[in-house]
């Protein structure tokens, strides 16, 4: 059994990463969701500011500034997941009684999989412009930043304890 950490090293490790990183290993760790909005609106101003540096005017999530945000907190709950099968909690099978089976829902696999249509479906959007503008975004952009954030956990663990 692993120790538990007193929450007053984490507020020391957390004094350690920047204010963005401090609020989502807040909202990750703690449960702290009063700044899931803050969270979502630094994530979605970032990835504008890439976007406007990197193509100027050609950039066509320049002119959906509310599909970033809601792509945001898309990125916000995957990151936020563990990304195990809810039906098997990631057994990859379904104990019947009688025998085990593979779970219908992850086919075996146990990784919960939530492909572009539910994405596009969470964000109200097609799926062709989800796939076309949103999913390198969400994958490359705000999900990187986000582990980013946790990799500044780490170092700060690895710097201050």
């Amino acid at each position: 059994m692993r120790p538990r950490i007193r929450s007053e090293v984490i507020c020391y490790v957390l004094a350690g990463v920047s204010q963005e990183a401090s609020d989502f290993l807040r909202f990750k760790y703690a449960g702290d969701r009063s700044k899931i909005k803050n969270i979502a609106c630094r994530l979605a101003t970032k990835v504008l500011r890439r976007e406007a540096k990197s193509r100027g005017r050609k950039s066509m999530l320049l002119a959906y500034p509310d599909f970033l945000l809601a792509l945001a907190y898309v990125a916000i709950e995957e990151a936020n997941g563990d990304g195990l099968c809810g039906t098997c909690n990631g057994k990859g099978w379904i104990d019947t009684g009688v025998k085990r089976i593979n779970c219908f829902k992850c086919e075996g696999s146990g990784r919960r999989r939530l492909g572009d249509i539910a994405i596009a479906n969470k964000l109200d959007a097609d799926v062709w412009f989800y796939r076309q503008y949103g999913k390198s975004v969400l994958e490359k952009q705000m999900l990187g930043t986000l582990a980013s954030y946790e990799g500044d956990l780490y170092n700060a663990f690895r710097e201050r304890l």
